[in-house]
């Protein structure tokens, strides 16, 4: 196993992790868009034979954001999203340096994992995807590390 930038190349098993796991809808333009785009932090785990999982942040300085992350269900509790995670959140240089994300608020499984990585419930949106669920929002930051 291996971690790398995602390229281009990349995008067709990108979107079918995403249909497996079926957690958002971002099409192939979204994900490009994201490849592209100079903040962006874009990265794969892979194996000799196929892409494991997928992390994708906006490096905006100070704050920056985790936008997505996702390990085939078949590989999960293994460390990928762990090392994932941890790809994107060593960017962070200076010390008063965050990463803030947004997770569905019924996500236990993802809530665990986020707290298991340093990052604190900051506060909720009500209703805010389109299903009503409210979003609980996470903060990290070097300085608790």
């Amino acid at each position: 196993m291996h971690l790398r930038k995602m390229t281009e190349t990349d995008l067709q098993q990108v979107l079918e992790l995403q249909q497996e796991l079926a957690f958002q809808d971002w099409n192939e333009k979204q994900f490009l868009s994201e490849i592209r785009a100079n903040y962006a932090y874009c990265v794969v785990c892979e194996d000799e034979e196929s892409l494991l999982g997928y992390a994708i942040f906006h490096l905006m300085g100070p704050d920056s954001e985790l936008l997505s992350i996702a390990t085939r269900e078949s590989e999960q509790r293994k460390g990928i999203g762990s090392q994932l995670l941890h790809a994107g959140l060593d960017k962070l240089q200076e010390p008063d340096d965050q990463c803030f994300l947004e997770v569905r608020n019924g996500n236990v499984k993802a809530r665990a994992f986020y707290e298991k990585h340093g990052f604190h419930l900051y506060n909720v949106r009500k209703n805010y995807y389109s299903d009503g669920e409210d979003a609980a929002l996470y903060r990290f930051s070097r300085e608790s590390r």
